[in-house]
C-alpha cells in the first residue's frame, strides 16, 4: 500500500489538508491567533512534520491571509520540496498584495515575500 501520490496544484493540497484537518473551519478558530508563532518556533527547531501541520491548520482557518501560505512555503523549502515551496510561495505573493495595499503589511515586508520567492527558482510544473 503506497501512500496518495502527492499534489501537484494548490487545489489539490488544499483539498488533501481538508481531508486531513476536517474539524478546522474557515474564520471559526479561537487558536489560530498563536499559530503563526508556534510554527515558527517548531520551524526553528527542526520540527518540520509539527510545524507544517499547524502552518496547513493556519491555511484552513484563515484561506484569505498569507502567513499560514508562507509558512507552509518554508517548511517545503526546508524538506527540499522546491515544487511545493514555488505553489506555496506563489499563493504567498497573491495573497499578500491586498495587505499591501491596504497599508497593513510594509513595503519592507513584501519585498522579503519576494526575495523568498526569487530564491526557489523559476516556476514548475504545467504552469510554468
Amino acid at each position: 500500500h503506497r501512500p496518495p501520490p502527492t499534489p501537484t496544484t494548490l487545489d489539490g493540497h488544499l483539498r488533501r489538508m481538508r481531508k486531513e484537518l476536517p474539524n478546522i473551519r474557515p474564520f471559526a478558530e479561537e487558536d489560530d491567533i498563536n499559530w503563526w508563532n508556534d510554527g515558527l518556533d517548531a520551524r526553528r527547531a527542526n520540527q518540520l512534520q509539527r510545524a507544517e501541520k499547524i502552518f496547513k491548520k493556519l491555511v484552513l482557518a484563515q484561506p484569505e491571509h498569507f502567513d499560514g501560505y508562507y509558512g507552509l512555503a518554508q517548511v517545503y523549502q526546508h524538506q527540499q520540496l522546491i515544487p511545493q515551496a514555488i505553489l506555496f510561495a506563489d499563493e504567498t505573493l497573491r495573497l499578500a498584495l491586498p495587505f499591501l495595499e491596504d497599508g497593513s503589511l510594509e513595503p519592507i515586508g513584501m519585498q522579503q515575500l519576494k526575495d523568498f520567492r526569487a530564491q526557489l527558482g523559476p516556476p514548475t510544473g504545467p504552469a510554468a
